[in-house]
């Protein structure tokens, strides 16, 4: 017992990286043992949840957030694939300036000073002890500053849209481990029409084009970095496919991944006999009572192939229609006012206003990263 014990702890802080360990020590004032703290590499782990929005990607991400060795940030980032690509601008990362003045604009975006009160992030860091000096560091800095908040050791992001920048996670962090969770586009097209005002068509076209990207470029990561799972399956049987991901992240399963605090995946009223309680429950096939018939033929003209080579059931036709870029920039522009108005009405910060100017130019870098 002894032995495994020590096994159990090798393997525990074996996911531990260095920028961790300093924010547990600032932190709890956590003492790691000496032979436990050589284990500790300078090795990123990060676990990003990835799909088409409504998928269940914050469900899933609020469920591994129950686990006591994983933290998932709250809010989508976003903004990975722009500073990827803008790198340059910040000149050398070696110059603690330009490290400085990098990590400072980054973990002060949107997702970041939000979840920490709207107040402005100082993020402390040692820059002579810091081994790669690049935007992968900058990163892991910025959520390693959060999970160490929470006593986590692992850190993930689930922003959806990420499923299009798989090869640029991998490149970024090699040992990232990616989840895919699929679900009907129907289901996301509805869901999002209801919740913010966005059009079906251009739902399930980004749905079709999203979930092509991701299914092309995971596999090629390999199977110890890519794991994709529908949400049908995981809301139909969650200890089964809740164990299954927790095999593929390397951490052990544990029960309190099967709960959920958002209210939208609680048993509510669903059997008065029985108490409520906060769990994962069946939320699928929803489109078959909300949409119209000749919205589900148009929808499954523009995915029905790609609804079909999933394993979902066809209704009407199985086409492969693309739309317009022109019509696409359109139906943009209505589709992010009334997101913008939506998001706008469930901000309760002080700074409201500014809060919601940050979310916008979040927006706006994560639109320019697809350019």
């Amino acid at each position: 017992m002894l032995l495994l014990g020590i096994l159990a702890i090798q393997n525990l802080y074996s996911k531990c990286n260095c920028n961790v360990k300093f924010f547990l020590n600032l932190f709890h004032g956590t003492r790691l043992d000496k032979k436990v703290d050589k284990m500790i590499q300078e090795d990123i782990r990060p676990i990003f949840i990835v799909g088409m929005n409504g998928s269940g990607t914050t469900m899933l991400a609020d469920c591994l957030n129950n686990h006591p060795m994983i933290y998932m940030h709250k809010v989508e980032s976003k903004v990975i694939p722009y500073y990827y690509k803008n790198i340059e601008k910040y000149g050398d990362m070696n110059n603690i300036k330009n490290f400085e003045k990098l990590l400072n604009e980054f973990s002060n975006n949107y997702a970041f000073r939000v979840c920490n009160n709207s107040i402005k992030l100082n993020i402390p860091f040692r820059f002579d002890e810091i081994k790669n000096k690049d935007l992968a560091k900058i990163i892991d800095l910025t959520f390693s500053y959060f999970s160490a908040r929470e006593n986590k050791i692992i850190w993930g992001d689930h922003s959806p849209k990420y499923a299009a920048f798989i090869p640029l996670l991998v490149e970024l962090f090699p040992n990232a481990k990616i989840l895919h969770i699929i679900r009907d586009g129907r289901d996301c097209a509805q869901s999002f029409k209801r919740r913010f005002g966005q059009n079906l068509s251009r739902t399930i076209f980004q749905w079709k084009k999203f979930v092509e990207k991701a299914r092309k470029h995971g596999p090629a990561a390999g199977k110890d970095r890519y794991f994709e799972m529908k949400y049908e399956d995981l809301t139909r049987v969650p200890d089964l496919y809740m164990k299954e991901a927790c095999s593929f992240l390397d951490v052990p399963f544990d029960d309190r991944v099967l709960i959920s605090n958002m209210p939208m995946y609680t048993e509510n009223d669903m059997d008065t006999t029985k108490p409520q309680v906060k769990t994962i429950v069946q939320n699928s096939g929803k489109w078959k009572e909300v949409l119209k018939k000749r919205q589900v033929k148009k929808l499954e003209s523009i995915a029905g192939m790609t609804l079909k080579n999933i394993g979902y059931e066809v209704a009407y036709t199985e086409g492969d229609k693309d739309i317009s870029k022109s019509w696409l920039s359109i139906l943009s522009i209505f589709d992010k006012m009334n997101a913008s108005i939506a998001y706008y009405k469930e901000y309760n910060e002080k700074d409201k206003l500014g809060t919601f100017i940050r979310s916008i130019r979040t927006s706006i870098k994560q639109y320019r990263s697809f350019k």
